[in-house]
C-alpha cells in the first residue's frame, strides 16, 4: 500500500476516467447508504478510529457526484460538505493509496479551502479509502486534527487500514443480505405466479377431460410450453422477453413437420413481455397451435397460420389469423376448456377483449392487452 503525501493538480475528466466516475458512482447508489440515515455501527468505527489514532475529528466519508456525505462523525456535528472542498475526494482519486497531508496550510491543493483557513482550521489529514469488491472507491475513513502532524507510523496506517476495512465489511454483509432479500422475495412472487397458473390450468382440465390419458396429455403440453417460456425468461434475468423469440420457441414443435411457411410470425419485438405477460401469451399461443392441429389450419394438407400484433388506442392487439379448405362441412367453435382459455381466462387476465370467428375458409382470433398487465414498462 502506496502513501500519498504530495500535492497534485486538478484533473480533467476524460473518456475512461468518466466512464469509471460513473461506475463508481453506480458502486456507491448501490450500497444504499445515502438512504438510511445515521448507523450507529459506523459511528461506532468513526470514534474508534479518532481514539486508537489521537485524532481530534474522525468521519466515515461518501462522496457523491457534487456532494460529501458523512455517514458516520466523531468530534463535529458537520452532516456533509461540497466535494469540491472535500480532502476525501482527492484520496478516492486513488483507492490504493492512503492519504496522508502532514500540514494543509503548506499544500498548494488544500492552502486556501475553507475547511483549512475557517473555524475548523484543518491541519492535518489521512485517509482510507473505501473500495468495493470490484475497485471503486465510494468514500474514505478519515481523521483530521487542527494541529500539524510529521504523518502516521506503520502501525497507525495499519490501523487506520483495518478500520477501513471493517467499514466495508459492514457495508457488504448488510447489502449482501439485502440482495439475497430481493432475490428471494421476486422469486416467491414469480414462482407464485407461474404456480398459481398451473393450479388454475390443473383444475379446468381436470373438469375437461373425458379420462386419465387425455389429463395426462394436456398437462404435459401446458407445462411444455411454460418450461420453454421460463427459460427464456431465465435467459434474459427474468427481466423481459420479446413477443418473436417466445412466440417461436412455443411454436418450434409444431413447425418441425410443416413447411416453415405454414407457419408465420411478425418478426417487429417492439413490444417486450413482462414475466406475467410471457406467461399469458405462452398459455394462448399454445392453445391457439393445438387447436390448429386438431381443427384447422395445421391439420389440413394446405392451410397456414399467421401471427402478429400491434398497439391500437394505447392497447396491445394480438392477431392469429387460419386459412384453410374444409370440403367435409364447417368447422364450429368448441365449447370446451381450450375455447375457455381463449374467450375467457386469456382476456380476463390481460384485462382486454377477445373475438373469435370460424367458417370454411378460415378462422381469426384477436385479443387485446392493457400494456400494464403485460408488458415490461
Amino acid at each position: 500500500m502506496g502513501v500519498a503525501t504530495s500535492g497534485l493538480a486538478e484533473p480533467v475528466l476524460r473518456g475512461s476516467e468518466k466512464v469509471n466516475e460513473t461506475r463508481r458512482l453506480n458502486a456507491l447508489y448501490a450500497t444504499g447508504l445515502l438512504d438510511s440515515g445515521q448507523e450507529e455501527r459506523f459511528d461506532r468505527i468513526a470514534r474508534l478510529t479518532a481514539n486508537m489514532l489521537d485524532a481530534k475529528l474522525a468521519f466515515v466519508s461518501l462522496i457523491d457526484s457534487d456532494t460529501q456525505h458523512f455517514k458516520a462523525r466523531h468530534g463535529t456535528d458537520l452532516t456533509e460538505t461540497s466535494r469540491d472542498i472535500a480532502f476525501c475526494d482527492h484520496a478516492i482519486r486513488h483507492p490504493r493509496d492512503l492519504m496522508i497531508v502532514p500540514d494543509a496550510r503548506l499544500d498548494d491543493r488544500f492552502a486556501d479551502n475553507p475547511l483549512v483557513t475557517g473555524e475548523m482550521g484543518v491541519r492535518f489529514y489521512a485517509g482510507q479509502p473505501l473500495v468495493t469488491k470490484s475497485g471503486y472507491a465510494i468514500g474514505t475513513l478519515c481523521v483530521l486534527d487542527d494541529k500539524p502532524r510529521a504523518g502516521l507510523g506503520e502501525r497507525e496506517r495499519a490501523i487506520l487500514a483495518d478500520l477501513a476495512g471493517g467499514v466495508m465489511v459492514e457495508i457488504e454483509q448488510v447489502q449482501e443480505i439485502e440482495d439475497l432479500a430481493v432475490v428471494n422475495a421476486e422469486l416467491k412472487h414469480r414462482m407464485g405466479n407461474m404456480y398459481a397458473h398451473i393450479g388454475a390450468l390443473v383444475s379446468l382440465i381436470g373438469r375437461d377431460a373425458p379420462d386419465k390419458e387425455t389429463l395426462i396429455r394436456k398437462l404435459q403440453e401446458k407445462i411444455s410450453s411454460f418450461g420453454v417460456t421460463q427459460q427464456l425468461l431465465a435467459d434474459q434475468d427474468w427481466k423481459s422477453v420479446g413477443v418473436t423469440e417466445l412466440v417461436e420457441q412455443v411454436l418450434a414443435g409444431y413447425r418441425a413437420e410443416r413447411p416453415r411457411h405454414r407457419i408465420t410470425v411478425q418478426t417487429d419485438d417492439r413490444i417486450k413481455l413482462s414475466p406475467r405477460g410471457a406467461f399469458i401469451v405462452t398459455l394462448m399461443v399454445g392453445e391457439l397451435a393445438t387447436n390448429a392441429v386438431k381443427h384447422g389450419a395445421l391439420g389440413a394438407d394446405s392451410g397456414s397460420v399467421d401471427f402478429s400484433w400491434m398497439t391500437e388506442n394505447d392497447m396491445h392487439v394480438f392477431e392469429w389469423r387460419e386459412r384453410f379448405e374444409r370440403a367435409d362441412g364447417p368447422v364450429v367453435e368448441g365449447k370446451g376448456f381450450g375455447t375457455d382459455i381463449l374467450k375467457r381466462i386469456v382476456p380476463m387476465d390481460m384485462r382486454g377483449a377477445a373475438e373469435m370467428h370460424i367458417d370454411r375458409a378460415g378462422m381469426y382470433y384477436r385479443v387485446t392487452a392493457r400494456p400494464e398487465r403485460i408488458a415490461e414498462l
